[in-house]
């Protein structure tokens, strides 16, 4: 290859003026001489640095929103507006500032989310460093981040409650981490942002150290001044076109350059809003991303080649016929070689949608050089060139010949040239001179985006960040990329260095040979070798090591270990492990290794292959081995094995996966496959703990209550999956209802009443004694609450037909939910209409994945509804047993974010009363949220009928959350929300089942808050319905009828021992002229079948002694056999 002196390669930047919106211009400031731009009348640009920037921002756009985040990958959003970011990071800076960090350095180990950017210009607003990485999942990664803390010198860890307490107990003792302060950023008050002092800060100091990813046994902290900040998103701007009426998506981690920089950086610099995504929920899921793409109407998105291939390879046509694309005008790919074929089938499958194969912007850029280097023209179609493979691979580009095999042919995707002041050349790296135009060479950058070096490295600095054209005093930094120049722009074409790029993260060959020689003290002395081949779903990784003398027996368990241990330290899968002999891997004369040279054996098949991971026996751990059956089971080993191919030819339950050298992308794969096939979906948490089949098995069973059928089964058709009537579950009803008529009984079901239901009721003409009712204080069709309900509908109308957010506020909304407030002693109260959709809405909104729930195992099915909505995980605790709960909590608590604890205060079946203040005390001591269900304790139990706070002389704000329903002792319909008003205020904005629901009716709502101010008017009612419950459960008691665990409460149960006999007991009483309700199986187990007796205050002692009497006495004849009615 002739090298000489030529026609110059280097392409000089482009300043064109970028246009802002309607081509409105920004006056170019950013040229040569590193000045910022400014754009008059629409955005200042002129900044200097971050802190200026987001001050400015701050000022101007306050309240405007800044960024999103898509808590469950979808529809839960959290918003962060300019102003409210710059108190944030003003209040974590205070912070710091009075710890005397400033100057020092920040380690942030935050998870995806919004915490991460308070806390990052936290650091900048205090003139602190900030080193961005990501918290070690199960001890994985924690060496890692332990070397990168001692490189950077940190002082202190930032982090969220939630992260700190879950990765607290995942660090040894000696870690490095443990040793240093962590610090909770979301727990620091708004409030502290008053003390901040604004630091003299410079647009030359350190804003913060990028680590490149891969860096492990050596980390290298690139360091990234305002300087470079502000002009590379100065780069991207000119690059992408950006304009305030883009829209932004990024699902990209927040820790890697992209994110950070492309993510926040650039929007706040732009004045765009971005909605930010969990890398974890694309990778599940990638058509979460398109979709966000399309519910936002995003302009502005893009990710690494392999994000791309994702998307045709696991969207399906039906996911993307809810697709439109057509916003999306930047579709911006980088990071890892761009193919050509991955353009081609993204823009084929999915143009019916909207998207245009002109949105897509082939980039390239590197961390060094902060971010963005080279890129193409907004809405411009990517340039390629099919090239001859052979003569590029001698240096050359030269186009190839149409009648040529194909397979000499390569096709190469053009990255622009080298934006605003960025200069890019083509240099020989061993004469560093220019190359001619069409020759290989690597590639050189200069320009202000250019990093001043490596922290602490200085002789890798001098020879990576000044190097020199021959004959030129100017410094440019060497990216190590192979690289050309033609009509077409800049093509990236390969490595110099031995960099592995795998789905656009960087792994450094001799970190991953290091953790191949140490699986054996042996090895220790051996050469090996990791490079990169083309897969066809791109570059995958292969490590070829030499054995020891004398571990041929034993080559196939280390090829496997080295499996293992590769994918558990670095989290990439080895496509190949292969063992060659003692002392045959390819060196230079004085013994360093030669990795091309190897990587050409190996793909010739000239290695001396001693044995392969592939065929070696599977590591399995020494564990006891559940057996392989049950459905769920079975599913989730076919969904491993669909990933893993043959290196799940030894799975079972106990196997861990990283034994089978699983990488974190082939793991969410597994995650997305179970999720499509139950139809669940995995909480972040439980995906962070998946480490064996059997983790997996327990999470869908836990999470997503098992599965009913392996949709990996082919079937025939039965009648009952079309038609109704043959399905199993309304022939499992027809046998419920089939028991009335065995026994002779009329189905007790649906029974009409012609009354008024109170202490009586009527049935086809008969009076009859009734305690069918919960009707508890008589106010249903008592006079006043009645003519209040009459007036109410008189003057506002029979519905008020509209969301109450909207208009269908009326006065008497404000009234009930202020008396409720009052009566129980909360701070405020919401209303809604029903209360099974108040306890689902509420519980399914508040909370959600990455939270737990724990409930009473005889916690009502709202609550248990309500718990499925949230996706948050679910786990029942033995009926009234604080004991067990604390024992859930004691064991799991610090695994979560958010916990509810939730009962009942007075249980509907068994009429018995929760024990409060064990559960209040649980709750201060770990941290949860409480929430009683008060359906049938408000108006029952408590001085004046205030419910269990007031039964137990408990202030009612030490409860986080007091639910009620206004049917029973409040005479009307509809549920409440007592809380604090945080609480209440969020669910009146954002509650699904409040704001996309009709407020509560006139009538409604006027009867409920007149039968409040009966109850306090008149409490004689209150204590009539604890007498007649007393006088009722003592003489049943005396009678030695089986009353359960009813206490106190006008809730009991005569427990018959089986269904039959609650039926003809029920019929028997009804006959006598007492109607009262069997509870049968499968409401209750079959030996707990029951009558459910409801007492109210209206009932008569003379009511009362009669129905028990008589209760007793036909009890009695149908034991023995009587039929005497």
């Amino acid at each position: 290859m002739n090298l000489s002196s030529a026609p110059s390669a280097a392409r000089s930047p482009r300043v064109a003026l970028p246009s802002w919106g309607s081509g409105r211009p920004i006056v170019d400031r950013h040229a040569a001489d590193s000045t910022q731009a400014a754009m008059p009348h629409e955005l200042d640009l002129s900044s200097s640095t971050l802190v200026e920037l987001l001050r400015n921002r701050a000022a101007h756009l306050g309240d405007q929103r800044a960024f999103s985040y898509a808590v469950d990958g979808d529809q839960k959003l959290e918003h962060l507006s300019y102003s409210k970011l710059d108190k944030q990071a003003r209040a974590i800076a205070a912070r710091l500032q009075q710890a005397g960090l400033t100057g020092g350095r920040a380690l942030l180990l935050y998870p995806s989310g919004l915490d991460f950017v308070a806390a990052f210009f936290g650091c900048l607003y205090a003139g602190v460093v900030a080193v961005p990485a990501y918290p070690p999942r199960r001890n994985r990664n924690a060496d890692r981040i332990d070397r990168v803390v001692q490189d950077a010198d940190a002082s202190v860890v930032l982090s969220t409650e939630h992260a700190l307490l879950r990765t607290d107990g995942m660090l040894d003792s000696e870690a490095v981490l443990r040793q240093l302060p962590w610090w909770a950023t979301d727990k620091i008050p708004s409030a502290e942002a008053s003390s901040w002092k604004p630091a003299m800060g410079d647009a030359d100091d350190l804003a913060f150290l990028q680590y490149t990813s891969g860096s492990t046994g050596d980390p290298k902290g690139v360091m990234l001044t305002h300087r470079n900040l502000i002009a590379n998103a100065a780069v991207i701007l000119q690059g992408f076109r950006t304009s305030r009426n883009d829209r932004a998506v990024f699902w990209l981690p927040l820790y890697h350059d992209m994110g950070l920089i492309g993510g926040v950086i650039e929007p706040l610099y732009a004045g765009t809003s971005c909605m930010l995504m969990s890398p974890a929920h694309f990778l599940q899921q990638p058509i979460r991303w398109l979709q966000m793409i399309s519910s936002v109407g995003a302009t502005i998105s893009g990710g690494p080649n392999f994000a791309y291939d994702l998307c045709v390879e696991r969207i399906t046509d039906e996911q993307a016929a809810e697709l439109e694309l057509s916003s999306w005008s930047v579709a911006f790919n980088g990071a890892e070689p761009i193919r050509a074929e991955t353009l081609d089938r993204f823009a084929e499958k999915f143009a019916p949608y909207g998207f245009r194969r002109e949105a897509f912007y082939p980039c390239y850029g590197l961390a060094e050089s902060t971010l963005l280097v080279a890129g193409g023209e907004r809405m411009t179609p990517p340039r390629t060139s099919t090239v001859d493979a052979a003569a590029l691979q001698a240096g050359r580009l030269e186009t190839a010949n149409a009648e040529e095999d194909t397979r000499t042919m390569q096709t190469l995707v053009a990255c622009g040239d080298g934006l605003l002041d960025q200069e890019v050349r083509i240099v020989n790296p061993d004469t560093g001179r220019e190359c001619q135009s069409g020759e290989v060479g690597e590639i050189w950058v200069a320009g202000s985006s250019v990093s001043q070096g490596y922290w602490n490295r200085q002789q890798l600095s001098a020879d990576v960040f000044a190097a020199k054209l021959a004959g030129s005093d100017k410094r440019y930094l060497r990216t190590g990329d192979l690289g050309v120049f033609d009509s077409a722009g800049l093509f990236v074409v390969g490595r110099r260095k031995d960099l592995v790029i795998i789905r656009g993260v960087n792994y450094y060959p001799h970190d991953i040979e290091q953790t191949a020689r140490s699986v054996d003290p042996r090895l220790a002395s051996t050469r090996s070798a990791a490079f990169a081949v083309d897969g066809e779903a791109g570059e995958q990784l292969v490590v070829v090591q030499e054995l020891a003398r004398r571990q041929k027996q034993q080559a196939g368990e280390l090829a496997q270990e080295i499996c293992r241990q590769v994918s558990d330290v670095h989290e990439v899968s080895c496509a190949d492990v292969v063992m060659v002999a003692p002392n045959s891997l390819p060196k230079t004369s004085s013994g360093k290794l030669q990795r091309y040279a190897c990587r050409q054996q190996y793909l010739a098949g000239e290695l001396s292959i001693v044995a392969t991971a592939a065929g070696a026996t599977a590591v399995e751990l020494e564990m006891h081995k559940e057996p392989t059956s049950g459905e769920t089971a079975e599913l989730v080993l076919q969904a491993i094995r669909d990933v893993a191919g043959d290196r799940a030819r030894r799975l079972g339950l106990d196997t861990e996966l990283i034994t089978l050298g699983m990488d974190s992308l082939e793991r969410m794969e597994i995650v997305a496959a179970l999720e499509e096939k139950t139809g669940g979906r995995f909480s972040e948490e439980a995906v962070l703990s998946m480490q064996t089949p059997a983790d997996i098995v327990h999470a869908i069973e836990s999470e997503f209550g098992g599965i009913t059928e392996n949709p990996r089964q082919t079937r025939e058709l039965q009648p009952g999956d079309y038609d109704f009537a043959q399905s199993p579950e309304y022939q499992s009803l027809q046998k419920s209802l089939a028991l009335t008529e065995q026994v002779g009984l009329p189905n007790p079901y649906f029974t009409v009443h012609e009354s008024v239901t109170n202490d009586r009721t009527t049935i086809n003409g008969r009076r009859l004694v009734n305690f069918c009712s919960y009707n508890y204080l008589g106010m249903s069709g008592d006079p006043l609450v009645v003519a209040a309900a009459q007036h109410a509908t008189a003057r506002y109308g029979t519905s008020v037909s509209a969301s109450r957010l909207v208009s269908g506020e009326k006065p008497l909304h404000g009234q009930l939910e202020m008396a409720i407030a009052e009566f129980l002693g909360a701070e405020a109260a919401i209303t809604m209409v029903g209360g099974h959709s108040t306890n689902e809405t509420t519980i399914g909104h508040l909370f959600g994945p990455g939270d737990l729930i724990l409930h009473d195992a005889l916690s009502h099915n709202s609550i248990v509804q309500g718990c499925k909505l949230s996706g948050a995980r679910r786990r029942a605790f033995p009926h009234n047993d604080p004991t067990a709960c604390r024992e859930l909590l004691a064991q799991c608590r610090n695994e979560y974010r958010r916990v509810l604890i939730v009962i009942e205060g007075v249980y509907s079946m068994d009429g018995d009363i929760a024990p409060l203040p064990e559960f209040v005390e649980i709750k201060d001591e770990f941290k949860a949220y409480l929430m009683v269900d008060e359906a049938h304790s408000l108006g029952t139990i408590g001085s004046g009928g205030r419910g269990i706070t007031a039964h137990f002389g408990i202030d009612a704000r030490r409860v986080d959350i007091l639910m009620g329903t206004m049917s029973k002792s409040l005479g009307s319909c509809g549920g409440y929300i007592a809380a604090r008003r945080e609480i209440v205020e969020y669910l009146k904005y954002t509650a699904p089942g409040f704001v996309y629901s009709v407020g509560l009716s006139p009538a409604n709502t006027a009867a409920a808050l007149a039968s409040l101010k009966q109850i306090e008017q008149h409490p004689e009612r209150v204590t009539r319905l604890q007498e007649n419950s007393s006088l009722f459960l003592s003489l049943a008691n005396e009678a030695e009828l089986d009353t359960g665990a009813s206490r106190g409460t006008p809730i009991i149960p005569v427990i018959t021992g089986n269904s039959a006999a609650a039926l003809r007991l029920s019929d028997r009483l009804f006959r006598a002229g007492i109607n009262v309700q069997p509870i049968l199986h499968p409401a209750v187990e079959e030996e707990a079948a029951r009558l459910r007796f409801f007492i109210t205050s209206d009932h008569t002692p003379e009511q009362i002694r009669t129905t028990v009497a008589l209760t007793v006495k036909h009890a009695r004849d149908l034991a023995t056999g009587n039929s005497a009615a």
